[in-house]
């Protein structure tokens, strides 16, 4: 029986090894990329339709209260003007009495629920638990994309915590 020398050993040689190697790397680059691609979508789609919320908010969705008053028996007489050229589906109202006591109600503008038309003024009569209202705070609600979204950065306000309460109707 003869021993082998060290040239004569058999193994893997060093081309089929590299192969191998190469082989392994692409298999597993296909079956992460395979498995991160959903994400990155589901990313991407996520971050397009934040930023149009955004965009449309910013642009589109412009409005002013005009006019608040009291009209007596917990009622609150609103006046909104919509100076953008998206309609508002409704508002979010919040009616303070004082920082940590507050109604609030959704706001349609109209029976119909049609909301406020774009280059439109409206006038309504708001329900609140009890008096006075010192200070009125509207989100806008509009529909984008199929979706209805509130536009969170358009707050505006109306009157003044610290006063005795906004002025009656006249």
């Amino acid at each position: 029986m003869r021993k082998r020398g060290i040239k004569e050993r058999k193994g893997v040689s060093p081309l089929i090894a590299t192969v191998l190697i190469i082989g392994f790397t692409v298999v597993l680059a296909v079956l992460v990329i395979n498995w991160a691609l959903p994400f990155v979508r589901d990313l991407q789609e996520q971050t397009e339709e934040s930023s149009n919320i955004q965009i449309t908010c910013a642009q589109d969705v412009i409005f002013s209260i005009r006019d608040v008053c009291d009209s007596g028996a917990n009622q609150v007489k609103l006046t909104i003007s919509n100076d953008g050229n998206k309609d508002i589906d409704k508002f979010i109202g919040r009616f303070f009495r004082s920082g940590d006591d507050v109604d609030q109600k959704d706001i349609d503008f109209d029976s119909g629920g049609n909301g406020l038309g774009s280059f439109d003024i409206e006038s309504d009569t708001i329900s609140v638990t009890s008096e006075p209202i010192k200070n009125v705070e509207l989100i806008p609600v509009v529909t984008i994309g199929g979706k209805e979204t509130s536009c969170v950065n358009n707050i505006r306000k109306f009157g003044d915590i610290d006063s005795t309460g906004i002025k009656a109707c006249g």
